[in-house]
């Protein structure tokens, strides 16, 4: 093993023991033990219906090892599991499973640690490919030690898997265009296809690829040499290109279709069996108008559906024989759940309807300063032409971004937690980490990298380069300070702009800051300070603190505050959680707590 194979392992050991770390010291946050158990449920029966909520590639990672490592006993009489009811399958696991849920939640956080790792090693490697070895292990580090990433890297949800997916069809759409082949187009539509099959916006990355194709097109000169496409060349630029793009965009749609078919287990229909009436379905629900609209034009008037009849035809004919019928019900459920809203908290405000400037906001308060300084940098570099970059490099770097930061801010409305921008991190560390990187670097040497110094830019004195290394060496080490001082609660991290975690529950709460994680952390208190009579406002469910045996009262939410030791959750301090704000609660929203178990769970003594 190379010196450098040692320091990039090294890098990445540290990444997963950090990971480990938070991982054995945080309890069951509020959505894993579902995600968890849906996805044993699919691993076991190739079944999908528990998953049309959230596909099941990050569940069924995360399923195996727990399954492989414990004793799961999973009921397939339940209700949930008849119904294909998500939110219920967590409980469920909690009930059959209750000596030993967390070790079957530890195994299956493994999985997760693992996509974390393989997704700071293809930072590095398209780092490297772009930048160099030296500025690729300036970003590794970056990448190892962002509190974000290692807040998702650790959790058996299904955050991390989308943000490795990503990012691979970004880094593999860059490779086609180096060396147009069929084989390399391939690869593209396998890395839509699983990162489609991670999340339902991976649909996104069909118009984003479709951009990036036509880029691709328009500025490269061989064409013709990729889908037998010598025919076009004597059509105007701006056409061929918007014909070729299309005929590789659909090429791309195919595979990965293919493969999210595949990964489904080639379903067809609804594996929910017996009666249920379509009103339920959002399948059923969104072809009614189009449906009832071509009718109205070719037979003048619309077709009759009941919605409480079990024995529709077309609720019959869809639940037969539609393809993918779990990921599509998801996808509908999923627009409808945005169109509804999600209830939220946002610097003092409650909305279902979201707001613009939520991650924009949080992009700010919760990425670590140094990385802030570091995209500022890059971003002047590229913009003042410091840096070189080619058409074929900012379409692999910036649209598919681009595009995913353009429908979470404009057309998603469920605001609630930075780990939904979590795919665009990635590309920021790869862009403008890089071009900052590769900046310094060849500021001491002239090796050629595809990040490369422009013919105007001036090379820097020995003084200078010095000083470039000094500033390097320092935001490294403001990096580790911020991983290390803030572990291992990194999903409560905020930046020092408004203070640090402990005013985070000011401007943003759920799973940015308080996701139920921390029952272990409050367990450890009250046995520390020997407190008695200890009572609990939760954010999560409610099972969960009997679960773990923390010896505290849940606190009614129908009666004041009882007099004594209250711990209150940040989110459930701001009305989330409970479907209302807690009245009582009031007026301890602006008030200092006495003290502080994490940042997540304030402590109040109430008279």
């Amino acid at each position: 093993m190379t010196k450098k194979c040692l320091a990039v392992f090294l890098v990445l050991a540290l990444h997963a023991a950090i990971l480990w770390d938070s991982a054995r010291r945080e309890s069951a946050t509020v959505d894993e033990l579902s995600h968890l158990a849906s996805g044993l449920y699919s691993l076991t029966t190739c079944d999908f219906r528990m998953n049309r909520v959230s596909p099941p590639l990050q569940n069924l990672i995360c399923a195996l090892p727990a399954y492989l490592a414990q004793d799961c006993q999973l009921t397939y009489d339940s209700y949930c599991w008849k119904m294909g009811i998500w939110n219920g399958s967590g409980d469920q696991l909690l009930k059959d499973n209750p000596d030993h849920f967390h070790q079957i939640l530890m195994a299956g956080r493994t999985g997760t640690m693992f996509l974390s790792v393989i997704l700071c090693f293809v930072i590095f490697l398209w780092s490297k490919e772009l930048c160099g070895f030296l500025p690729a292990f300036f970003v590794l580090i970056l990448a190892a030690l962002e509190p974000n990433l290692l807040a998702h890297g650790h959790l058996a949800t299904a955050d991390t898997a989308p943000s490795l997916m990503f990012l691979t069809t970004g880094y593999l759409f860059w490779r086609f265009t180096r060396q147009p082949s069929r084989r390399r187009l391939l690869y593209v539509g396998i890395a839509f296809g699983f990162a489609w099959y991670s999340k339902q916006s991976g649909a996104l990355l069909l118009p984003a690829l479709f951009a990036c194709f036509f880029i691709f097109s328009f500025f490269t000169q061989e064409k013709g040499n990729i889908l037998f496409l010598e025919k076009w060349k004597g059509y105007r630029p701006i056409p061929q290109s918007l014909l070729h793009s299309a005929m590789l965009t659909g090429a791309t749609a195919i595979i990965g279709f293919s493969i999210l078919w595949a990964a489904y287990g080639c379903e067809i229909g609804d594996s929910i069996p017996g009666p249920r009436k379509p009103q339920f379905s959002y399948l059923w629900k969104d072809l009614q108008t189009p449906i009832n609209t071509v009718s109205f034009l070719l037979r003048g008037h619309g077709v009759k559906s009941d919605g409480d009849n079990p024995d529709d035809p077309l609720w019959l004919f869809l639940r037969r024989h539609t393809p993918l019928f779990s990921h599509i019900e998801g996808f509908l459920s999923n627009r409808a759940h945005l169109r509804i809203g999600h209830r939220a908290y946002f610097m003092g405000e409650i909305s279902t309807s979201g707001w613009r400037s939520y991650y924009p906001i949080l992009f700010l308060i919760k990425t670590p300063m140094p990385l802030l300084l570091i995209f500022l940098a890059g971003m002047l570099l590229l913009a003042l032409r410091a840096i070189r970059i080619d058409a074929m490099m900012a379409s692999a770097l910036f649209v598919i971004p681009a595009i995913y930061a353009y429908a979470l801010i404009f057309m998603n409305t469920a605001n609630i937690g930075y780990r939904h921008a979590l795919p665009i991190l990635p590309f920021l560390l790869v862009s403008m980490a890089g071009a900052a990187a590769a900046f310094a670097a060849q500021s001491f040497t002239a090796s050629f990298a595809a990040f490369s110094l422009s013919d105007a830019a001036r090379l820097p004195t020995k003084r200078e380069r010095w000083l470039l290394g000094l500033f390097a060496i320092g935001l490294l080490a403001w990096s580790a300070a911020d991983a290390f001082a803030i572990h291992p609660h990194h999903l409560a991290y905020f930046n020092q702009l408004i203070g640090g975690p402990r005013n985070g529950h000011y401007y943003a709460v759920d799973s940015n800051l308080d996701w139920g994680q921390d029952l272990l952390f409050l367990k450890r208190y009250i046995e520390k300070e020997n407190l008695q009579d200890v009572h609990l406002l939760y954010f999560g469910p409610e099972k969960l603190p009997l679960a773990y045996k923390v010896p505290c009262a849940l606190v009614d939410r129908s009666k004041p505050l009882p007099p004594g030791l209250c711990v209150v959750s940040a989110s459930a301090l701001h009305g989330i959680g409970a479907g209302d704000i807690y009245p009582h609660l009031l007026p301890f929203q602006n008030r200092k707590p006495d003290d502080y178990v994490t940042p997540s769970l304030l402590v109040y003594r109430i008279p």
